[in-house]
């Protein structure tokens, strides 16, 4: 196949999970810049040779960046240390470590390196993380290469094995002239862009470490029902719109000054931000680098306070009683609330449906902006059923004259303890091991808010 010119940029926004670091707490960028120096880069290309042409760029980028405060570059280069015969697919090294001020020693290695061998790109690939060492910032991975991988591995694979793994972001890749072949094996890999000659390929690799570099910033406007940017304490995720996955996890704050705080986020992307209230709210976010992007979401929220009337001892029975929330007239649960305890909502009406025994609807509950609506339900009264015997048994109501079971008994446990809001009810039940329906047993019982009963089957 026509080998051509082509860069892979893989971007890193990882947030390293070793020490409890805030996300964007360092602000440097370190770029590795990995080169192929297969023995097909020696060959002609429009503007130069192919060699001299990525050679040439990165000494102009490298630079232009090297005297930024915060700016760290390496380089890694493939392909450089064995004769194309041997077909080396482990041929690749760290030839000059990230670090600042090392503009000559890159323009040194690539004065040093004269292409020879094969391009083994995916395995280049693979051990750019190890290069970058675990340090906590913006870490950019860029790879220049004339070809797709020389020894059958899948880049795409890798990539997205990479990204899954919070190891790399998702790649830009730019390539001169690429037939059809190669845009279909590397356009799954990442954002494809195709370059003619050297003039566009120097440019568009200025464009994609621009990108890089750029001081990019976002804000979150949570608006409350006034438009005021007053909601805040609540987890935003932001999802790459093209492969879905989480970029980046953030708590939402106010700074000092009362108002949003402004985020670095990578304008390399597309985003679909979930805002995680309940229900969770949504939006678009597009970004122009060294630009500042305000993003306004309505958010206005309220409480619901979930408590017993009354006071009851603390018993398992009681504490799984819970609530769960619905938009009004809508089956899908929003959330599920425990017992005595205070959640914020997004303002609107609700149907709440308790776990009780039985259970319990209350419809219409409207939560409003920064207050709180209580919700009481009564306390239940303990049931305590104490077996001595295995039996088959249920407890019912009788609703509009008939009979509506509410609990199976289990069958091996000799004691079973249950909450049962205040109410008459009924226990039906028989022996495991009798044979005749006629030992079944129906027996009435009352049941009073706060009190306690024991049944002896």
């Amino acid at each position: 196949m026509r080998r051509k010119l082509i860069l892979y940029v893989l971007a890193t926004g990882l947030v390293w999970l070793t020490g409890a670091r805030p996300v964007f707490a360092q602000e440097r960028t370190r770029i590795l810049f990995v080169l192929d120096a297969s023995l097909s880069m020696q060959s002609h290309w429009k503007g130069g040779n192919k060699w001299e042409v990525a050679c040439h760029s990165l000494n102009e980028i490298a630079d232009s960046i090297g005297q930024i405060p915060h700016i760290e570059m390496g380089l890694r280069v493939l392909g450089h240390m064995f004769p194309q015969p041997d077909m080396n697919c482990h041929d690749s090294r760290l030839e000059v470590p990230i670090d600042s001020n090392n503009v000559a020693r890159i323009k040194k290695k690539l004065e040093e390196i004269h292409p020879k061998g094969i391009t083994p790109l995916v395995y280049a690939i693979e051990k750019a993380p190890e290069d970058f060492a675990g340090v906590p910032a913006k870490n950019v991975l860029i790879v220049i290469t004339d070809g797709e991988d020389a020894c059958d591995r899948d880049a795409c694979g890798v990539s997205l094995m990479l990204q899954k793994n919070n190891i790399i972001l998702r790649p830009f890749i730019i390539g001169m002239s690429l037939d059809a072949e190669s845009n279909q094996s590397l356009s799954c890999a990442g954002k494809l862009v195709n370059t003619n000659n050297a003039t566009e390929f120097s440019a568009a690799l200025k464009d994609a470490v621009m990108d890089a570099i750029s001081k990019t910033t976002l804000q979150i406007n949570l608006n409350d029902q006034n438009g005021k940017p007053t909601e805040t304490d609540v987890n935003m995720s932001f999802y790459d719109t093209e492969t879905g996955m989480v970029r980046y996890n953030l708590y939402h704050s106010l700074n000092p000054r009362g108002l949003p705080d402004t985020l670095n986020i990578s304008p390399m992307f597309k985003y679909k931000l979930q805002v995680h209230t309940i229900p969770p709210v949504y939006a678009d976010v597009v970004l122009r680098k060294n630009t500042h992007t305000v993003i306004n979401i309505s958010a206005p929220q309220g409480y619901l306070n979930f408590t017993l009337q009354g006071t009851i001892s603390k018993v398992a029975a009681v504490e799984r009683i819970k609530c769960l929330l619905h938009r009004a007239g809508q089956l899908e649960t929003l959330n599920v609330q425990r017992i005595n305890t205070k959640t914020k909502y997004l303002t609107g009406t609700y149907d709440l449906e308790v776990t009780t025994l039985p259970r319990l609807t209350v419809k219409n509950v409207k939560i409003d902006q920064s207050k709180t609506t209580d919700v009481q339900i009564p306390a239940p009264g303990i049931l305590t059923l104490n077996k001595g015997f295995e039996a088959y048994g249920a407890i019912f109501v009788v609703e509009d004259g008939k009979m509506k079971k509410i609990y199976d008994l289990r069958l091996k446990d000799r004691q079973e303890t249950l909450a049962l809001q205040p109410g008459k009810y009924r226990l039906v039940y028989r022996s495991k091991n009798a044979r005749t329906i006629h030992t079944t047993v129906d027996k009435e019982f009352d049941i009073t808010s706060g009190g306690s009963l024991s049944l002896k089957l």
